[in-house]
């Protein structure tokens, strides 16, 4: 196995495309790239809703607790967006012991909603099979995980069914929420599995009345299954942590790693 991390735009790419689940996920595909090579007239023919919607940006360099950070700038028009893109964009930051710029950006919807409509769940790989964490409080104050999120194992060659979910991780969750969000889980585990993840996390899930959102996401996938998940992989690129440059072939899609 060689976990190798994935934008976020990536991971939500293959979520959006590829998870099967009866619940309804918001926002599918609705995200806009920005870097400095932009060209603002292109990005908002292709996504016209950046001109009527309110909006969220932040950098999608594999950057943790972002909003901690002050790197996330929420409910904002698109004038507004550029305004804080100015600021940043292009720009040398510090982020603990890392140096570098802020050069690729990721805006989406703005998302209105509750704090208790905030959750977290993420599964993540392990030698004894793979863990699924939920916890029923989510969003950037969730705190040490590991310590109060609900887990359960799902050993080797064994399945994930929604009343295992249900039973093992739901106990503190809404009642009015508890099928919604094991469809979810379900459908985000065998997403999991399928696209051969070692690691996916999706901090804060969001759950409205109108759906599913997913807010923030990060992802690990192994990069030695290229030749099971080609087709729905596509050229996958793999970024370099955040204030590491890529080398040439680090930053290539691995389709071209793998010819050099």
């Amino acid at each position: 196995m060689s976990a190798k991390a994935i934008s976020e735009q990536t991971g939500k790419e293959f979520l959006y495309k590829y998870i099967s689940t009866s619940c309804a996920i918001q926002n599918r595909f609705k995200y806009a790239r920005v870097t400095p090579d932009t060209d603002w007239a292109r990005l908002t023919q292709d996504h016209p809703w950046l001109l009527s919607e309110r909006l969220v940006v932040k950098p999608d360099q594999l950057i943790k607790r972002r909003g901690k950070l002050g790197l996330v700038g929420i409910n904002l028009t698109l004038d507004q967006v550029k305004a804080w893109l100015k600021q940043r964009l292009g720009q040398e930051t510090t982020i603990a012991n890392a140096k570098g710029i802020l050069k690729n950006f990721l805006i989406e919807p703005f998302v209105p909603h509750k704090q208790e409509e905030e959750f977290y769940v993420c599964v993540y790989a392990a030698r004894e099979g793979d863990y699924v964490l939920f916890h029923h409080e989510g969003g950037v104050d969730v705190g040490d995980v590991d310590a109060k999120a609900q887990k359960l194992l799902v050993a080797v060659d064994e399945t994930l069914s929604e009343s295992d979910v249900k039973k093992h991780l739901l106990q503190h969750a809404p009642a009015n929420k508890k099928d919604i969000l094991a469809s979810f889980i379900c459908g985000l585990f065998n997403l999991y599995e399928d696209l051969y993840f070692t690691y996916l996390e999706i901090n804060p899930l969001v759950v409205t009345n109108d759906g599913v959102y997913i807010l923030d996401l990060a992802a690990k996938i192994d990069a030695t299954a290229d030749y099971i998940c080609k087709v729905k992989w596509g050229d996958v690129e793999f970024p370099p942590p955040f204030g590491r440059e890529a080398y040439p072939e680090a930053s290539a899609s691995w389709n071209s790693f793998t010819a050099s």
